[in-house]
């Protein structure tokens, strides 16, 4: 399955949650059992410089659990209520767009934002085959260094893999990695298979359109 690199948008904050919302939300799956919402429970639990999100599959329970959350607390039509219908509309599987719920919350007395990373439909976009994967896993274990993101577009170990979204800062940490690779292979031919070379060299644009534009990056199996 080929590894492909993809743009995603993030959307302004669409809800927030405060510190009251959120007790009253973590009392309640408390009382009724967190394994019934193991994806609201995710949400709730992020706190954090970084972004937490919930891919595809995550997604698309995400709305159940917002229901089930829902009849437990009674359906109020309560502002906490409306936010959890908010939530649940925003989280709903889409026919024409992929997108994430992302969360943010980086100290536990702010709120928690809500928001939605969705992919660029008329974005550029590049990847790896199947054979440029392999050439890579062989590349990589003759370094001594560790490349942390341009290892996740080595061959898939299982299915469905993680996905992997990178925001500026870590887009330009793959970038160098990819350089790095490539330099070697101006030395070292034998390290780097001549596909190899050629792949990366396409995607190398795509990060940095990302990276000009205030794009995220989406490390994909899909």
């Amino acid at each position: 399955m080929p590894a492909w690199v993809k743009l995603m948008k993030e959307s302004p904050t669409l809800v927030a949650l405060d510190l009251q919302e959120i007790v009253q939300l973590e009392a309640t799956i408390g009382h009724f059992g967190s394994i019934r919402f193991p994806r609201v429970k995710r949400m709730l639990n992020h706190l954090g410089e970084d972004f937490m999100f919930l891919d595809g599959p995550d997604c698309s329970h995400l709305p159940g659990e917002i229901a089930k959350l829902d009849y437990e607390r009674g359906k109020v039509r309560d502002p906490l209520g409306k936010k959890l219908d908010e939530i649940r509309r925003i989280a709903w599987p889409s026919p024409y767009s992929i997108r994430f719920v992302v969360a943010r919350r980086v100290q536990k007395s702010r709120p928690l934002s809500l928001s939605i990373f969705e992919m660029v439909l008329d974005g550029p976009s590049s990847g790896l085959n199947e054979d440029a994967q392999e050439d890579l896993a062989g590349a990589l274990k003759s370094f001594a260094l560790e490349f942390r993101y341009l290892s996740e577009m080595k061959p898939a170990t299982g299915y469905p893999e993680p996905d992997v979204v990178l925001d500026a800062e870590k887009t330009r940490q793959l970038v160098g990695e990819i350089e790095l690779l490539l330099s070697e292979s101006s030395e070292n031919r034998s390290k780097v298979a001549a596909v190899l070379v050629r792949q990366l060299q396409g995607i190398l644009p795509v990060l940095h359109h990302a990276i000009d534009e205030g794009l995220y990056v989406w490390l994909s199996r899909a």
